[in-house]
């Protein structure tokens, strides 16, 4: 690759780190906020999931403008936003402020998110993509590593409010950077026309939005809720009344024909069922780990911390892999190493060596750093897609993780109930059978989810070579 499209990428990779890196660094601090602001922790908890919340209502509708724009702009734009919020949050002294401008950052990470992608696979030839997608994730990786450690530094010398002062001097840098190396559009005295779906736009926001404040209050009261339940259906609708307002509308929010093509349509879902899986880690690991295994808290994380730091190393190799063997053929590989991984988890014991553990740990995330999602989607969009392209997959993203976290909890409770033959929602202390027996359970349909993942991708590799063919 040239020096300037490095340069692209580590501009654009910096900003994927600030937006990964404030998703994990605010969980850690909630506890200090609650009792600084004085408020109970089921409001806190708003301060991290309200930022999700708009960051998903929005990447459809930024992905849009910057296809019809300028990615590069609407990106530089999102890096301002997310930095002066970030001042707010840090200033801020009461919880209504922080939430506005919590709100106000999430708008800002959704412009980035939205057009990162688009920017790289614009910006790079074909043949070095998976490189230069790779450094990103590996790039944002880091930020999910460095979040609670640099929260933890923080907060042991200074208050909560510096976990969002943090990000405003590496945003400005950013921002700096970013306009000295970003191709800049021809100046023209024509204005580009802006086609916006505006009605489409409104019901695709009140969907996601609905259906992520249930799926997050539904974790508190219960899913069998009769609110909770009206709210699905509610979500339902609206989904339902969005796909006929964009196939009856001259110039749609999210072009519906994207998903005609089985190579997209497949890896959003492909990737959408991966970070489900992901985030089983994060729900099941540190109770097993802690509570099974006897670790304290602190070794815990540093037990924790195997999954990611090698995550960093192979997201790059399978970058470099996927740019000579291609992208499908490397998730294929990587899919069937993901059901090796999610096995080993389904029969682990704690009577077993720590080193089987650990074994697992590099085998998932060997086989998440190969599977090449990112350029399978992209690339299987045209080049005026590519905005709404990446946002799609960032929004796959997640939603994969919340469901993620919502099934998870949900399996290990339905195993552990079953174990008892009682209902169990909560970690059944004094009976670390039951929660193991729970864990083990919702590893064997991680399993399943994978080889699901396999028999899709096994077809598209069919459907690819016989469309070569013809």
């Amino acid at each position: 690759m040239k020096h300037k499209q490095m340069l692209i990428i580590l501009s654009v990779a910096i900003v994927s780190f600030l937006g990964t890196v404030d998703m994990s660094i605010v969980n850690t601090a909630l506890p200090q906020i609650s009792k600084d602001l004085q408020v109970p922790m089921n409001q806190a908890e708003w301060i991290s999931s309200a930022y999700l919340v708009l960051i998903c209502m929005s990447l459809i509708l930024f992905g849009k403008l910057g296809d019809q724009l300028s990615k590069a702009r609407i990106f530089q734009i999102g890096t301002l936003v997310f930095t002066i919020s970030s001042l707010i949050c840090g200033i801020s002294t009461n919880l209504t402020v922080l939430l506005v401008a919590r709100c106000l950052q999430g708008l800002g990470a959704s412009m980035t998110m939205a057009t990162n992608m688009g920017i790289i696979t614009e910006s790079v030839p074909f043949g070095s993509r998976g490189k230069a997608l790779g450094i990103n994730t590996t790039i944002g990786q880091l930020g999910y590593i460095a979040g609670p450690a640099v929260a933890g530094i923080i907060l042991s010398v200074a208050s909560w409010n510096w976990i969002f002062l943090f990000n405003v001097p590496i945003g400005i840098a950013a921002f700096i950077f970013g306009e000295f190396v970003y191709h800049k559009p021809n100046k023209s005295n024509e204005r580009p026309k802006l086609q916006i779906d505006y009605l489409g736009f409104i019901t695709l926001a009140l969907a996601i939005g609905i259906f992520f404040i249930t799926i997050f209050t539904g974790q508190e009261i219960g899913f069998h809720n009769p609110g909770i339940i009206i709210a699905f259906i509610i979500t339902a609708i609206l989904a339902i009344a969005f796909i006929h307002i964009e196939r009856h509308v001259e110039e749609p929010i999210l072009d519906l024909s994207l998903f005609k093509n089985p190579g997209f349509t497949i890896s959003i879902v492909a990737l959408m069922f991966m970070y489900i899986i992901i985030y089983f880690n994060n729900v099941l690991l540190p109770f097993y780990i802690q509570d099974n295994l006897k670790f304290s808290p602190s070794q815990t994380g540093f037990i924790m911390s195997v999954l990611p730091v090698v995550n960093v190393f192979t997201a790059y190799l399978g970058g470099v892999l996927c740019d000579k063997y291609g992208a499908v053929k490397m998730s294929l590989r990587a899919s069937i190493i993901f059901v090796i991984a999610e096995v080993l988890f389904a029969i682990v014991r704690p009577e077993w060596p720590l080193a089987i553990l650990l074994l697992g740990f590099v085998i998932f995330s060997t086989a998440n750093g190969l599977f090449q999602n990112n350029p399978m989607v992209m690339e299987n969009a045209r080049k005026d897609q590519q905005g709404v392209a990446g946002s799609v997959l960032a929004l796959s993203r997640n939603i994969g993780f919340t469901v993620g976290l919502s099934l998870a909890t949900s399996l290990l409770y339905t195993g552990m109930s079953f174990k008892a033959h009682r209902s169990i929602t909560t970690y059944p202390f004094g009976h670390d059978d039951w929660f193991l027996f729970g864990m083990h359970f919702t590893y064997w349909i991680a399993a399943i989810i994978m080889l699901i993942v396999m028999v899709m991708l096994i077809w598209l590799m069919h459907h690819h070579k016989n469309v070569q063919n013809q």
